[in-house]
């Protein structure tokens, strides 16, 4: 008979392992087949010839996760399987870690609910079936919390070093673990030298992480001659500085983001908590640490992204919802409540939180597709439209879409398909149009205006359209499928 206490942590990895394996076909998307595929496949075709990645899809972060996707290819065959069989040790580290740490905030019987609350935040589901560098973020910082309140001096400097190759948010977040790691680990009420050593023997944990840093940046810029990014940068658009007025924009945003897809149901269970047990909810001592996590986290991952035009999709803060959903839930299984209230609050929790995935935003409203499991239907509408374009003799030269359904078919697919669809500029007869897309409004005005729909395919809350010019006579292909 399966322990009560076990049931949600059973759960979590039966619902991992069923969305692993419906989704172990799907191609890369959004941001995925950049800092994925594209990435390697560079590495793969030139036999990692070279360390440094073309402008044209180089980024600024240290290429590791491309390099790692290449080697697989290299042992398993280039695929869509082996890509995702890639991601299965950090997809199941991360709810192992998850419930390492949960266990350690509230006792055994909880340490499975805690987990489970934490790991059905819809943008971090979302991420588990993806082939994304993100997900071994979350693993990497996960594996840090964990080392830090075990004081596993090696490991927290594995997970460090592995945060600098994964990403430059990998590096900011390791500035927040300093922080969290010193208050948790140095004793300040020592005479100030007896400080000062400590601090020193302390920092030795992170020189791994800085050299790495300080190594591939003096290569990169002797190389290129330039860091991070640079003017003719595919992304410097998304790097642009905002004044004031925009900033106090972004940080309107990262509110929304913060409270999207559910997570205002976390929001909602604190502000419970605290009118019923007010000054109660700071005073748990194993959450008090979880409260300076949360605001480190808030206010230095996101600094630099609140003075850029475009820098806060959902995935960026994936560290800012797990630590505030973990110190909520925390919060919840420690204090003294009666049972039907905590059974109440994490029902209530579950079905927000759940729900989120089908949160699905009016069309001239962006919406991080790549952050709720609502992206799920594109992969198999996609593969239909193309093969209605296939079908109908419509090459793909002649047919426009927007990111991210524009790269070479192959980069998505790795079907060694070497066509693309085209950047849409109003120049071709047809549009091939997704509400996954998050196009600007004057390109959706303008199909909607200036083109009509000949097919469309939809499941669940993602359609895809195939328009073609209204002065372009298409009445052959009406007919061919039977619309008139």
């Amino acid at each position: 008979m399966v322990n009560r206490q076990n049931i949600p942590i059973i759960f979590s990895y039966f619902t991992m392992a069923i969305l692993f394996i419906l989704t172990i076909n799907n191609g890369f998307f959004w941001d995925t087949v950049q800092l994925g595929s594209k990435h390697a496949n560079h590495y793969y075709t030139l036999n990692f010839s070279t360390l440094l990645l073309p402008d044209s899809i180089d980024s600024g972060h240290i290429p590791a996760f491309g390099m790692y996707l290449a080697i697989i290819w290299k042992l398993l065959g280039r695929s869509l399987i082996a890509s995702h069989l890639a991601m299965l040790p950090f997809i199941f580290g991360v709810l192992w870690q998850l419930h390492k740490l949960s266990a350690r905030f509230v006792k055994k019987e909880y340490a499975g609910w805690v987990m489970l609350l934490v790991f059905l935040d819809p943008s971090l589901l979302s991420q588990l079936t993806l082939m994304s560098p993100d997900v071994l973020l979350v693993f990497f910082f996960l594996m840090g919390l964990n080392s830090i309140w075990g004081n596993k001096r090696f490991l927290l400097s594995l997970s460090i070093a592995l945060l600098f190759l994964t990403s430059m948010r990998g590096m900011m977040l390791s500035l927040c673990l300093l922080i969290v790691d010193i208050i948790k680990n140095i004793a300040f009420s020592r005479s100030f030298r007896v400080t000062f050593v400590a601090l020193v023997k302390r920092s030795l944990i992170y020189m791994p992480a800085l050299l790495i840093f300080i190594s591939f940046s003096a290569y990169h810029y002797i190389e290129k001659g330039w860091i991070g990014y640079h003017e003719d940068s595919p992304w410097a658009a998304l790097f642009a500085r905002v004044g004031v007025e925009g900033a106090i924009h972004n940080v309107g945003i990262l509110g929304w983001r913060i409270l999207d897809y559910g997570r205002i149901v976390i929001w909602g269970v604190f502000l419970v908590l605290l009118i019923k047990f007010r000054l109660g909810v700071f005073k748990i001592k194993e959450a008090r640490l979880l409260y300076l996590l949360f605001i480190v986290i808030l206010f230095l991952l996101p600094a630099n992204m609140i003075w850029a035009k475009d820098l806060l999709g959902h995935r960026y803060l994936l560290p800012i919802y797990l630590s505030f959903s973990l110190l909520c839930a925390t919060i919840l299984f420690s204090l003294e409540m009666g049972r039907k209230l905590r059974i109440a609050m994490v029902s209530v929790w579950l079905i927000v939180i759940i729900s989120g995935n089908f949160w699905v935003y009016p069309e001239k409203i962006s919406q991080g597709w790549d952050s709720t499991l609502a992206h799920l239907p594109y992969y198999k509408t996609r593969l239909q439209a193309l093969e209605y374009l296939d079908k109908n003799g419509i090459a793909f030269s002649e047919v426009q879409s927007f990111f991210p359904n524009v790269p070479m078919i192959d980069d998505i697919d790795l079907n060694d398909d070497k066509r693309q669809l085209v950047d849409f500029d109003n120049g071709c007869d047809y549009v091939l149009y997704s509400n996954v897309f998050n196009i600007s409004n004057n390109d959706y005005d303008l199909i909607r205006n200036q083109y009509s729909v000949i097919k469309q395919f939809r499941r669940g809350w993602v359609y895809i359209d195939i328009c073609k010019k209204n002065n372009v006579p298409h009445q052959a292909i009406l007919e061919q499928e039977g619309i008139n």
